[in-house]
C-alpha cells in the first residue's frame, strides 16, 4: 500500500464529514429537497426499510394488511411455543424473543392467515403446517422483494453519485442504468450480490467484514452495469482493501443520527437517509482515486473530478459547473423526459382502458386478499373501474405539457386527481347513496373522499404514467398498427357502453364487499346518536 494514499485518506475522515455536510445542505432548497424526493420514492414504494418507509407505509391505505382474528393468531403462537425446540430453550429466550419474533411475522403476513382461515376446520388440525408454509412464503417474499430492492437500489446510488458532482439531480437519472436492456442483467449480478451477503451474515463477524468488503459493488454497477458479479466484485474488493475498518469508523460516527429518527416522525427522511445515501457515495468517490487498483472498470470522466462543493469553495462559478456523463437517460422510443408526447385520440381510448383494467385488477386483488373474497370491485358490471381510467387520461392529456417543469407538474397532478375522486365520490353518492371508497380513517382526508396518502400515490402514478406507462402504451398501438388498435378500441368501447346502459337499467353493480349504502334510516340513526352524545347539560337550547 502507497503512504500517500493511506495518509490522503486518513486526512480525508474529517474531509467526508464536511463535504456530505456541505453537499446536502449548502446547494440550496432545491437540490436538498430533490434529494430528499428522490429518497422519499424509494422509501414510498419500500425499497428503503427505515423508520421513515414505515411511516410512509401507514399512510398509505392501500398496503393495509386487513384484518386477522387474534384468537388465529394466538393459537398458531400457543403451537410454536410448545413445540419440543422451543421448549428447549432457556424461559427469557422462549417468552422474550422466540414469541415477540414470531408474533412479528404472523401478524405481517396476517393475510396468509385469513386465506387458511377460510377452512377453519383444517387450520385447527394443521396449525404447524400453516406456520411452516407461512414461514416458507415469508423466506421465498424476502429474497425475491430483496433481489428485486436492491436492483432498484443501484438507481438510487446514481442519482447520489451525480448529486455529488452537480448542483442539480434530475430524478429521471434513478433510471439511467437501466436503459439498454440492462435491467435484466443488473437484478441478476444483484442477486449474486444478496445471496452472497446474506450467506456470510450467518456467520455474523463475517457478514460485517462482507458487507464493508463488496461495498463497493453497487456504486459499480451504477457507474458501468455492464460489469459482471465477479468483476464488480474484484473491483469493490481492491477498492476497500486496507480500508475496511476506517468504512466501520465512519458509519459509526454517524450513529447519533438513529436517535432523532424514533423520537420525530420523518427525522431520518429529512435528516438521516440523505447523510446516510450521501456519505456511501462520497466514500466509494474517494475510494475511486486509488491509484493501485485497476481503473479500467470505471466509465464515466466525470466522476474522476472534484465534488461541485469544492470546486465551488476554490472559485469555480456554480453556473459553469455542469458535468456531463456519458450514461445515457433510460430512453423510451419516440418520447422525451423534458419535451411533451404528442397522443392521438386512438392512444387516448387505449389508455383509458388499460388505465381502467389496471385499477379493476388492483382492487380486486386487494379485497381478495384481505377477505379472501372474490368482488367486483367496480361500480359496472364489466372489469374495469372507470376513475381509474379517467384519471390516468385526464392527467396525462392535460399535464403532459408540464413534462418540462417537475414541480408543477408533481403539484397540478395532485391537485387534480384531488379534483376527480372527490367529484366521482360526491356524484356516486348523491346519485346513488352509495361510497364506494372511505378515507375517514386515515390521516389528512377531506370529507372521507381523498387523503394525502391516496394523492401521494396518484401523484406517483401519475408520473409514472407521463413518463414511462403513456409512452409505452403509444409505442404498443403503433406496433399493433391503425387497422388493429381500431378494431380492438371499438369492441371495448360496444362493451363499454353496454354495460352503461345495464347499470342504468338494473342499478349500478351493489352487494356484499362493494362500496357502502346509505339510507334514511342510517341517516337518521347518526344523526339521533349524535345529538345523544352532545346533548348539552345546561338548560341553554343549542
Amino acid at each position: 500500500m502507497m503512504q500517500s494514499e493511506t495518509a490522503e485518506f486518513r486526512l480525508g475522515f474529517r474531509e467526508i464529514r464536511s463535504r456530505v455536510r456541505r453537499t446536502i445542505f449548502t446547494k440550496g432548497v432545491k437540490p436538498y429537497f430533490v434529494l430528499v424526493l428522490i429518497i422519499f420514492i424509494f422509501s414510498f414504494v419500500g425499497i428503503l426499510e427505515f423508520n421513515a418507509s414505515g411511516l410512509i407505509n401507514n399512510l398509505d391505505m392501500k398496503y393495509g394488511r386487513g384484518v386477522v382474528q387474534k384468537d388465529d393468531i394466538l393459537s398458531i403462537l400457543d403451537y410454536v411455543r410448545n413445540t419440543p425446540l422451543v421448549q428447549s430453550l432457556p424461559e427469557f429466550v422462549r417468552e422474550e424473543i422466540v414469541v415477540d419474533v414470531v408474533w412479528g411475522i404472523l401478524s405481517t403476513y396476517s393475510w396468509l392467515i385469513n386465506l387458511f382461515a377460510m377452512n377453519h376446520a383444517y387450520m385447527e388440525r394443521n396449525l404447524g403446517e400453516v406456520f411452516v408454509f407461512i414461514m416458507l412464503f415469508m423466506v421465498l417474499y424476502k429474497g425475491v422483494t430483496s433481489f428485486f430492492k436492491k436492483t432498484l437500489a443501484v438507481g438510487l446510488d446514481r442519482a447520489v453519485l451525480e448529486n455529488r458532482f452537480q448542483r442539480d439531480v434530475k430524478i429521471r437519472r434513478i433510471l439511467a442504468p437501466f436503459g439498454n436492456h440492462k435491467f435484466l442483467h443488473v437484478i441478476g449480478v444483484m442477486s449474486i450480490y444478496v445471496l452472497v451477503i446474506a450467506l456470510w451474515w450467518i456467520t455474523v463477524i463475517g457478514g460485517i467484514i462482507k458487507h464493508y468488503q463488496y461495498f463497493c459493488v453497487p456504486y459499480i454497477l451504477a457507474e458501468n452495469p455492464d460489469l459482471s458479479w465477479k468483476e464488480a466484485r474484484n473491483l469493490s474488493k481492491e477498492m476497500t482493501y486496507g480500508y475496511k475498518w476506517k468504512m466501520f469508523l465512519i458509519d459509526m460516527s454517524y450513529l447519533y443520527l438513529l436517535v432523532p429518527g424514533f423520537i420525530m416522525p420523518f427525522t431520518d427522511l429529512f435528516i438521516m437517509l440523505p447523510i446516510d445515501y450521501t456519505v456511501g457515495a462520497e466514500v466509494y468517490s474517494v475510494l475511486r482515486q486509488r491509484p493501485d487498483i485497476d481503473r479500467s472498470k470505471f466509465i464515466e470522466p466525470a466522476f474522476d473530478g472534484c465534488a461541485y462543493v469544492d470546486r465551488v469553495k476554490a472559485g469555480e462559478k456554480p453556473e459553469d459547473i455542469h458535468p456531463e456523463y456519458l450514461m445515457p437517460d433510460m430512453h423510451i422510443r419516440n418520447s422525451s423526459f423534458d419535451a411533451a408526447d404528442e397522443y392521438r385520440i386512438i392512444d387516448y381510448i387505449a389508455m383509458f382502458f388499460i388505465f381502467c383494467f389496471i385499477g379493476w385488477l388492483w382492487e380486486v386483488g386487494l379485497h381478495l386478499v384481505q377477505e379472501q373474497v372474490f368482488v367486483n370491485r367496480g361500480v359496472m358490471y364489466g372489469p374495469w373501474l372507470p376513475i381509474y381510467g379517467a384519471g390516468g387520461v385526464f392527467i396525462i392529456a392535460l399535464l403532459n405539457k408540464l413534462k418540462h417543469h417537475k414541480l408543477k407538474l408533481f403539484i397540478s397532478t395532485m391537485i387534480l386527481c384531488g379534483i376527480l375522486e372527490y367529484f366521482t365520490s360526491f356524484v356516486i353518492e348523491f346519485f346513488s347513496n352509495r361510497s364506494y371508497w372511505d378515507y375517514h380513517d386515515m390521516q389528512l382526508n377531506l370529507n372521507g373522499r381523498v387523503c394525502l396518502a391516496g394523492l401521494i400515490a396518484f401523484d406517483i402514478g401519475g408520473f409514472l404514467g407521463i413518463f414511462i406507462v403513456g409512452p409505452l402504451i403509444k409505442n404498443l398501438v403503433h406496433r399493433l398498427g391503425d387497422k388493429k388498435a381500431k378494431v380492438i378500441c371499438s369492441i371495448l368501447i360496444t362493451l363499454f357502453v353496454i354495460d352503461i346502459i345495464c347499470c342504468n337499467i338494473f342499478g349500478p353493480n351493489i352487494g356484499e364487499g362493494i362500496g357502502k349504502e346509505y339510507s334514511e334510516r342510517d341517516i337518521c340513526r347518526e344523526t339521533v346518536c349524535v345529538s345523544e352524545q352532545t346533548k348539552p347539560v345546561s338548560g341553554i337550547n343549542w
